[in-house]
């Protein structure tokens, strides 16, 4: 009864956010991934140390993201604190990407630059966001243990 009155509890607007970055990681990542992938193919080859260290990094951000759309779904204990983590990490490996633009692409540099910043800007408010909520969850742990303590 305890976990239904928490789920009633949840605002629609966190319901809402948390439904979105659920849907970001479980479709949107993986897309980005597979079409990353899929212009990257045939010259896989040739790929140097960075650009598979790109993929990689890439590959376990999008695998990283499935486990903590799970855990969101879940509504595990942590779930935002991770998400945040997980946004810094995206922000990471765009910069990386920037930074040795290794994979090809059919954008124009100065198009590229814009998508990069774009990118950079969405994790971040990302891990703003899950941090808000992250802390706001650990106030309410605290509140709660508060109460049961003084029982």
């Amino acid at each position: 009864m305890d976990d239904l009155n928490e789920r009633r509890a949840e605002s629609p607007t966190r319901r809402l956010a948390r439904y979105a970055v659920v849907v970001w990681l479980l479709v949107v990542e993986p897309v980005s991934l597979a079409l990353t992938l899929d212009r990257a193919l045939p010259r896989m080859p040739s790929f140097g140390i960075t650009a598979w260290t790109i993929v990689a990094a890439r590959i376990v951000l999008a695998g990283i993201g499935i486990v903590l759309a799970g855990r969101l779904r879940a509504r595990d204990d942590g779930a935002w604190r991770a998400v945040a983590l997980w946004a810094c990490g995206a922000i990471g490996a765009t910069l990386l990407a920037r930074l040795w633009p290794e994979l090809p692409s059919s954008l124009a540099p100065s198009e590229a630059r814009l998508v990069a910043v774009a990118a950079v800007v969405r994790d971040a408010v990302l891990a703003l966001v899950a941090a808000w909520f992250a802390r706001a969850d650990a106030a309410a742990d605290a509140d709660a243990a508060e109460i049961r303590d003084s029982s």
